[in-house]
This record gives C-alpha cells, sequence and structure tokens, in this order.
C-alpha cells in the first residue's frame, strides 16, 4: 500500500511539474529576412551587390569573348606548335563554355556574392532574435510559415524593430494576421488515382 502512495504521489507530481513547464513556454515568430530588411545599415549590401553586377559581371562577358577569341586564333594559327595548341584550345573551350552559359554563370556569381554581403546581416538579425526572446521570455521562437499547425504566438518583429529603434513600414507585420477571405484551392484541383 505504502508502494502504491508514493508511485501515486511521483506521478501527480511529475504531472503537476510537466503542466507548468508547458504553461511556462511562450511561443514567438518572425521571419528572419523581414529582420534584415529593417536593419538600419542594409542598403550599404544592396550598394555593394550593385556595384559587383556594375563593375564586375558586366565587365567579365566583353573580356571572356576577347579571351575565347584570342587563344581561338592561336590554337587555330598553322605557327602554333602541337603541345601549345593542345592547352590553348582546352583554355578556348572553357572561356566558350561559360559564354554560352552566361546566364547561369552570372546568376551563381550574383548569389555567391549576396551570400558573402548578407552573412553578417543575417547572424546579426540572428542575434537580435535570440536577443529580444530572451529579454521578453519567448522559450520558443519560429518561421510561423513552416509550421502547418502551431500554437498560437506573437509577432516579435515590432519588439526588434523597437530595440533597433526603426519604425516598421506600413503591413510588415502581415503574416501572423489572417486574410479577410479563406484562400480558395485553384479550380481543377488534383485528380484522384
Amino acid at each position: 500500500m505504502k508502494k502504491v502512495f508514493s508511485l501515486v504521489a511521483v506521478i501527480g507530481l511529475l504531472v503537476a511539474a510537466g503542466n507548468t513547464a508547458v504553461a511556462q513556454n511562450k511561443f514567438g515568430h518572425v521571419e528572419l529576412e523581414m529582420v534584415v530588411s529593417i536593419l538600419p545599415d542594409v542598403r550599404k549590401a544592396d550598394t555593394i551587390l550593385q556595384h559587383f553586377r556594375k563593375d564586375s559581371l558586366e565587365q567579365q562577358l566583353p573580356f571572356f569573348l576577347s579571351e575565347y577569341k584570342r587563344k581561338d586564333s592561336i590554337a587555330k594559327s598553322p605557327a602554333t606548335p602541337g603541345a601549345i595548341k593542345q592547352t590553348v584550345q582546352q583554355e578556348a573551350n572553357q572561356y566558350l563554355q561559360i559564354i554560352q552559359n552566361w546566364d547561369q554563370y552570372a546568376q551563381q556569381e550574383m548569389q555567391r556574392k549576396s551570400q558573402e554581403v548578407y552573412n553578417p546581416y543575417f547572424s546579426r538579425a540572428f542575434e537580435l532574435i535570440n536577443a529580444v526572446a530572451k529579454e521578453n521570455g519567448y522559450t520558443w521562437v519560429f518561421k510561423q510559415d513552416a509550421l502547418l499547425v502551431a500554437p498560437p504566438s506573437d509577432d516579435l518583429l515590432p519588439l526588434i524593430a523597437k530595440k533597433l529603434g526603426v519604425k516598421l513600414p506600413a503591413g510588415a507585420t502581415g503574416p501572423d494576421k489572417p486574410t479577410a477571405e479563406p484562400v480558395k484551392p485553384a479550380a481543377g484541383g488534383a485528380k484522384k488515382q
């Protein structure tokens, strides 16, 4: 009997402790990209990317074209020795491949540069989110649109903007507000098989 009473007491304490722990959870949500967009000096990154596109990428295509033509003419010249011809032709083919896939190459370069330029801003935004969550007692902060089902949560963007001392643009806190009309499925939805 004493063992049963002890077991019931322990279970009761665990349930009470579990309920207390759940009750103490505070949920919040925020979009990392929105936090980055309100950082005061983020416009510098946009300017750097514009300069990179103009001063670097737009200058590379004419250079690649001229190098391809030069190396191709060297490779086709009868005066060029055979060993050199093969090496120069390989180099010309590399330039030709870049030229033929220029859009993809330029996009990859812009993406690489964008990551390089924006990474410090994303790190700062992540630190801000952590600081605001800690200061305001949030135990869980998530990206609301990443979850299909989630408990009610608070939008942390206004708290982050307040911490930064910036004013939010109109409509910046829209994701957590319900739309006036529910989203309707597209006509002719998926067919049953």
